[in-house]
């Protein structure tokens, strides 16, 4: 998720700040939401007690920060244009990709932390094809069929627009929600279902009576209903067990609840006047090596089990200040390394790319014509 997504598209300077802003908060609610999921924790032998209720809190903001992350998606590359395989920034977002995956690996093989095994070795060497983060893959492929997801959104006229939202937030959001059937969708479909709202929400825009104002309260209301919710699932769950095992069930990323925050939070911010802050956008930068590096299946266990040992707070009120004392550190460590990588090894990576993709793929393309050729004729 989660993604610094639409730096595929913008210069630094290019960016808006005020999304730049929310894709921060957005990383630190899946951070948040890693720090309860990963840390060990075991619920269903303890009471409502307030940390309990913290755990609730803090997990729910995961799912939506991954959404989050692909409406700006869909909000800056619906308007994109350019070939249809844009290989240098694909290569910059796999380089991203593999640094981490055969960087960790390596690191934590060395100091013994991580066993060293063939299998292993090629599942880092190849991040996206097994899915080392399923955020990363599923977003690689909606990156590549995006320029065709364009010309079939841009070719709609609006009302025809409208009536594809609606079908795909029906099959997609509204029914998984009441029915608990995921109706043959997946993370990719769900996030063609969020890149074409946000895609309309660029191209025609909503309510235009709704400031950020309006889109804030919309966000703080349903996001206290969903919340309670859970705490009432909480307290219930002390009595019926079926409530305590799904007190986050409308926590999901293509739940109506998640959907609904994620769009107004958005919508509030997009909408909100911000002057251009430089160090918002350097910071908003390395979001996507934030979530690289704490969310590694390697570097997960290790931080949350073995290093910070989350779960030994479960029965204290100090898991409050100790969850958001640890998630500062994560995140502020994870940020300063990937701003050091994007100088040492990025930028003479991409000056590589830039120099020498268009040869090397030549006879790639030559060949894609080639059997193109030989199937359609």
């Amino acid at each position: 998720m989660i993604c610094g997504t639409h730096n595929l598209t913008d210069r630094q300077t290019d960016r808006q700040s005020n999304i730049e802003l929310l894709r921060i908060i957005a990383m630190i609610m899946i951070a948040f939401h890693h720090f309860a999921c990963h840390g060990n924790f075991d619920w269903q032998s303890v009471g409502t007690t307030i940390p309990h209720l913290w755990y609730n809190f803090i997990v729910m903001g995961g799912k939506i920060g991954v959404d989050i992350f692909i409406l700006i998606s869909g909000y800056f590359l619906i308007n994109s244009n350019g070939s249809v395989f844009n290989f240098k920034r694909i290569l910059k977002f796999w380089g991203q990709v593999f640094f981490y995956s055969i960087g960790i690996y390596i690191v934590f093989c060395a100091v013994g932390v991580s066993d060293f095994g063939i299998k292993s070795l090629i599942k880092s060497l190849f991040p996206i094809t097994f899915s080392s983060w399923w955020f990363a893959s599923t977003y690689f492929v909606l990156y590549i069929i995006h320029p065709f997801l364009n010309m079939l959104l841009r070719r709609l006229d609006r009302k025809l627009y409208q009536s594809l939202l609606v079908m795909l937030v029906i099959l997609w959001s509204v029914i998984p929600t009441f029915t608990t059937s995921s109706y043959q969708g997946n993370s990719l479909l769900w996030f063609v279902t969020l890149y074409a709202i946000a895609g309309y929400a660029r191209l025609y825009g909503f309510n235009n009576n709704y400031t950020s104002k309006h889109y804030f309260a919309f966000w703080a209301i349903i996001s206290v209903l969903t919340y309670a919710s859970s705490a009432i699932f909480t307290f219930m769950g002390e009595r019926w067990s079926i409530f305590s095992t799904h007190s986050t069930y409308f926590y999901g990323q293509e739940k109506v609840t998640v959907l609904l925050i994620s769009l107004t939070l958005f919508m509030a911010f997009a909408t909100l006047k911000m002057n251009y802050h430089k160090w918002i956008n350097i910071l908003a930068s390395a979001t996507f090596g934030v979530y690289l590096i704490h969310d590694n299946g390697i570097v997960r266990p290790f931080l949350w089990v073995d290093v910070f040992k989350n779960a030994q707070y479960q029965d204290s009120l100090f898991l409050i200040p100790y969850s958001i004392l640890v998630v500062a550190i994560v995140y502020i460590a994870c940020t300063m390394i990937d701003l050091i990588r994007k100088q040492i090894f990025e930028k003479p990576y991409m000056l590589l790319v830039n120099k020498y993709a268009d040869t090397v793929l030549k006879p790639f393309s030559k060949i894609c014509d080639f059997f193109r050729n030989i199937v359609f004729g």
